[in-house]
C-alpha cells in the first residue's frame, strides 16, 4: 500500500502517474517548403536528452521528406521507397532538441519517437 488513498505506485501493474515521462512521439506531415529549404519554426521539439531518436516514413504513400538539426542544413533525406535515402532512421546518444522537416514532393508522415533512461 502506497502513502496515500488509491496510491498503486508499488503495484506493478498500475499506471505511471508520477516522475516525468522520458518517451516521446509525433506524428508530423511536413510542409511542402521545397528541398532544403525550412519553416522558421522547428517541427519537432524533444525536451530531455534521449537514448534514442527514431524518425520512420511509412513505405506506402510515397514521397520522401529532408530533415535538418538546425534548421538551415540538410542532415539527410528519408524516402519510402528507398531510393534517395533509407525510410527509417536511428540516432543513438545524441542531444537533439530541434528537429525540422521539408518534403521533396509529397506529403507523407514521419513517426518521430525517442526515449532516455533514467
Amino acid at each position: 500500500m502506497g502513502a496515500y488513498p488509491n496510491d498503486r505506485s508499488n503495484d506493478p501493474k498500475a499506471a505511471i502517474t508520477y516522475g516525468r515521462d522520458f518517451n516521446f512521439f509525433k506524428s508530423v506531415t511536413p510542409g511542402s517548403s521545397g528541398s532544403g529549404t525550412f519553416a522558421t519554426d522547428c517541427d519537432v521539439v524533444i525536451t530531455f536528452p534521449t537514448y534514442t531518436v527514431t524518425f520512420w516514413l511509412p513505405t506506402s504513400g510515397g514521397g520522401s521528406v529532408q530533415y535538418s538539426f538546425n534548421g538551415n542544413t540538410i542532415h539527410g533525406t528519408l524516402d519510402s521507397a528507398g531510393v534517395l535515402g533509407p525510410n527509417t532512421l536511428t540516432f543513438e546518444n545524441r542531444v537533439v532538441s530541434k528537429i525540422w522537416f521539408t518534403t521533396t514532393g509529397s506529403s507523407p508522415v514521419v513517426r518521430v519517437e525517442a526515449w532516455a533512461t533514467r
